[in-house]
């Protein structure tokens, strides 16, 4: 056998290769589907001051955040692979009223410390979804949470053979012949939807001046807020008997004397005079006991 039959007989066999590999058929092929996370308004939102976020979208500080719907209500979602359960918080349970069930093997939830130990037990049933194409039941226990409404964690992870990306924070699976790839929240988004307790209402109460100008350039009302600082005047009740008091005695009582204390001295143990100022009535201490007396009726005759 020549060479040249051998690289016909090679060249052949790549075009058979070639021609199966065009035949697949398009059903037997995966989909990607990117699915983000659910917007619309969580069920509680902490309320803060003016604080400003910077607008870092790295990931390599961050843990694997984003948002699900169930029962039409949107909720933050963490996937931790190094927890050791399934969490639904009791703030999700009671705010939707969701009925719970017995847990089959209550057991104690120790966090960080040795101090803090959580009894585990109930365990609730919870169907979510994460955008159009992920739809997915878990079996979580019921315990009190700030952190997110659902923590979904490595036997989640487990059963539906989710792989993490470091790099992006991702987290890839595969259902239903299409392959979806979970994104994570930024940073911004994540403090903006942090739970707790009170209103449902965004930390950041300012416009900035970019959004004013959008809302004025769509003809927009726009109302200019003006803060002005007030000093409170409380007019606290006089007792009547004081009023005859304080009628007597009102040189006492200026109007033009400043409001509040005097200000705070210290404990002065000698009279502090001026270098050379004469005393004004120094010769009346050298007379002698009758001389003073003297000068004493002359004063009573005189008034």
């Amino acid at each position: 056998m020549t060479f040249q039959e051998i690289e016909e007989i090679n060249s052949a066999l790549q075009k058979a290769d070639d021609n199966e590999d065009q035949n697949i058929s398009e059903s037997d092929r995966e989909e990607e589907v990117v699915e983000k996370a659910d917007d619309g308004e969580l069920l509680i939102i902490r309320r803060a001051l003016h604080v400003e976020v910077s607008p870092n979208k790295e990931q390599r500080e961050n843990i694997f955040h984003t948002c699900c719907t169930f029962n039409e209500k949107v909720c933050s979602v963490i996937i931790d692979g190094a927890s050791c359960t399934n969490v639904a918080s009791t703030t999700l349970v009671d705010k939707l009223k969701l009925p719970t069930t017995k847990h089959p093997q209550p057991y104690k939830l120790q966090w960080l410390n040795q101090g803090n130990e959580l009894k585990v037990t109930k365990h609730i049933l919870i169907a979510f979804s994460i955008g159009q194409n992920y739809q997915d039941e878990v079996v979580c226990d019921v315990i009190p949470m700030e952190a997110c409404h659902l923590l979904l964690d490595r036997l989640w992870q487990f059963d539906i053979n989710a792989m993490h990306d470091g790099r992006k924070n991702t987290y890839s699976l595969h259902k239903e012949q299409k392959c979806i790839t979970l994104l994570p929240l930024s940073p911004y988004s994540i403090h903006n939807n942090q739970p707790g307790e009170g209103n449902t209402c965004k930390e950041n109460l300012f416009l900035s001046e970019t959004r004013v100008e959008r809302a004025i350039s769509k003809q927009k009302n726009v109302f200019a807020l003006l803060v002005v600082e007030k000093k409170s005047e409380i007019e606290r009740p006089i007792h009547p008997k004081m009023h005859c008091l304080l009628k007597e005695f009102a040189y006492v009582f200026p109007e033009d004397l400043p409001l509040g204390l005097p200000p705070i001295r210290g404990i002065e143990h000698q009279i502090d005079l001026i270098p050379g100022s004469p005393l004004p009535n120094k010769p009346a201490y050298r007379c002698n006991p009758e001389d003073t007396k003297e000068l004493q009726r002359q004063v009573d005759e005189l008034v």
